[in-house]
């Protein structure tokens, strides 16, 4: 008989001193307390620091001491949050932020980070750190910023997960219907299809043969990744919507009426997991949290 202990869940926020990391803290919190897990509230002394610019050499007692105290201040926000104070831990380390929190997301269900420091000890979580996070980590990342998100998330009800035109991998899907029952929420997927070329004003006229049959298409490959997976969540209500213009910004207006949007991380076959354009671009405006699964 195996005598194996139940791996205990783990929720991390990486934090960085600024509005975004604070928001990371309590967003994470609220996580927590979900699925039941222990929370670590983490800050990384980038080494560079340590030997600063244009050979200025820091003091890295110093650098610790202030990195204790946001984590200590991100640990009483998550708190008073809602995180259980027993299970909320903080800790300094030393070495690139994106580089220690995609080592530590082996162990982590989640990663919470911000999306940009606009200020904060040498502003080490800035949008870039964000992006490698999501690019490293073996856990989902969820990037929240404090400007677009400044309210408790989960009142809306709604979830949504896009899938790319070019989508060959159902994990944020999956993510998502997983979301949704656990959230008991409604699961909006959704897939942008280019608008309708110069030609035809007002867009695409759906009573066109050529453009019903463009949309079609469209529905058609949202519903061959959706369908198989409506089994084995039967209690979690989906719609699907064809989006017609440009991903970033469909996807952006999307975020304006969800607690959570997900997107999914190709793997790029000589740099590995990347954001692209898109990614990054709803990074910068989502509106609200966005999930980032590879």
């Amino acid at each position: 008989m195996s005598t194996d202990t139940p791996r205990t869940a783990l929720v991390i926020a990486g934090v960085d001193g600024s509005d975004d990391g604070i928001r990371a803290a309590r967003y994470a919190a609220g996580q927590a307390d979900e699925l039941d897990a222990d929370l670590l509230i983490l800050h990384a002394v980038d080494d560079a620091a340590v030997a600063g610019a244009w050979g200025v050499v820091y003091d890295p007692t110093a650098l610790q001491q202030a990195g204790q105290v946001v984590v200590d201040e991100a640990r009483e926000q998550a708190i008073d949050a809602g995180a259980d104070e027993a299970r909320t831990h903080a800790q300094v380390v030393l070495g690139n932020p994106a580089a220690v929190l995609a080592d530590r997301s082996r162990q982590a269900d989640m990663i919470v980070v911000g999306r940009r420091a606009a200020s904060g000890l040498e502003r080490m979580f800035v949008g870039s750190t964000s992006v490698a996070v999501a690019g490293m980590s073996a856990c989902p990342v969820v990037v929240i910023s404090r400007a677009s998100n400044p309210d408790p998330v989960g009142g809306k009800h709604q979830l949504a997960v896009a899938i790319g035109r070019q989508t060959t991998g159902t994990a944020a899907l999956r993510y998502g219907f997983e979301e949704a029952q656990r959230q008991k929420a409604e699961l909006v997927v959704v897939t942008v299809a280019p608008a309708l070329p110069a030609g035809s004003a007002g867009g695409y006229k759906l009573t066109d043969e050529a453009s019903e049959a463009f949309v079609a298409e469209n529905q058609s490959h949202v519903d061959s990744f959706v369908d198989p997976l409506k089994a084995e969540f039967p209690d979690v209500s989906i719609t699907t919507k064809v989006l017609l213009g440009h991903p970033v910004d469909e996807l952006v207006k999307v975020s304006e009426s969800v607690d959570l949007l997900v997107v999914g991380m190709k793997r790029h076959p000589i740099l590995g997991w990347t954001a692209g354009g898109v990614i990054r671009g709803v990074m910068a405006h989502s509106r609200a949290p966005l999930a980032i699964v590879h």
